[in-house]
């Protein structure tokens, strides 16, 4: 073997080389989904879509286990816990989080209005705001340490990424395919929601800032059928529904965008089977004063 520097030189520059083409070929190349054939949705299409699933779903319940990521500044914090997600579209919800028995976070929203409770803080502390199903198009300022969990769990984004909300066809600027993705990019005026199939079932969403940067993100997956006997007032010729179970939220805040690194706060929902709701639907887990009765807050901040 050739010990000389020179030959020391080479056989190191062949191993570079090589280590690079086998990093190269382990490498997953980005896959790019040609749109299908035939012609791209219209507004109209989407339209429909959208009113059909609202109403086919009436009400909708999720189970299963929640974990959610925020900073403020005080750090990088975590919790986890089991979630109990009701819906009735559009503009009733009520999230509650658990963990071993003891309610964490209840946010809920109904007769114009919605709210964000958390149990364990000392004191115990209520956000309590005006609800519409007009989209948020930054992140609710809502001051105070938990200002990433606020804004992340805003009541409208979560009906809206599910495809519960009813979208107008003047409010579509455009629709496209996305090759990355494998699914038509319906754009709105603060928004674009990703859709698949002839039925254009949502499988994500992405808001803007003004300056149309991405500040919040949502995936999802896992879809399954809707369990149960459909709710009173479903349309009765509706299509049984698909539902995700597999929600994944990210968002930026205090003037981040998705340019400017990992997000500020993250949460994921990990359910079981999607079902109408059944007896768990009562009227009280969307009205306000019903929900301060049951878990008193000692600190409402009412930005109403």
């Amino acid at each position: 073997m050739n010990c000389s520097p020179s030959g020391m030189r080479l056989l190191a520059i062949q191993m570079w080389v090589l280590v690079l083409i086998t990093l190269a070929a382990c490498r997953t190349p980005t896959v790019h989904l040609a749109a299908p054939d035939g012609p791209v949705p219209t507004a109209e299409q989407f339209a429909q879509a959208q009113a059909a699933r609202v109403a086919a779903l009436s009400t909708v319940a999720l189970r299963g286990h929640a974990e959610i990521r925020w900073r403020d500044e005080r750090g990088g914090h975590f919790d986890d816990g089991d979630f109990d997600l009701l819906i009735r579209p559009p503009s009733e919800m009520s999230l509650r989080v658990s963990k071993l028995g003891e309610r964490i976070l209840w946010v809920g929203a109904g007769d114009g209005q919605w709210w964000i409770v958390f149990p364990r803080e000392r004191p115990s502390r209520a956000l309590l705001r005006p609800w519409s199903m007009q989209r948020a198009t930054v992140p609710i300022n809502v001051g105070g340490d938990e200002q990433g969990l606020s804004a992340l769990l805003v009541p409208t984004r979560l009906v809206e990424v599910l495809g519960l909300s009813r979208v107008g066809r003047e409010e579509v600027r455009s629709i496209d395919w996305d090759e990355t993705r494998g699914a038509w990019r319906i754009k709105l005026v603060d928004c674009q929601i990703f859709a698949r199939g002839e039925s254009l079932l949502p499988v994500g969403c992405e808001w803007f800032d003004a300056d149309g940067r991405v500040i919040a993100r949502c995936a999802l997956d896992g879809f399954e059928w809707v369990r149960g006997e459909r709710a009173v007032g479903s349309a009765p010729d509706s299509s049984q529904p698909l539902v995700a179970t597999r929600i994944s939220f990210s968002i930026w805040s205090s003037g981040r965008s998705a340019g400017d690194g990992s997000p500020d706060s993250e949460c994921a929902f990990a359910a079981e089977a999607p079902s109408f709701g059944g007896d768990r639907i009562k009227p009280q887990l969307f009205n306000w004063t019903d929900v301060q009765a049951a878990l008193r807050p000692e600190v409402v901040e009412d930005g109403r």
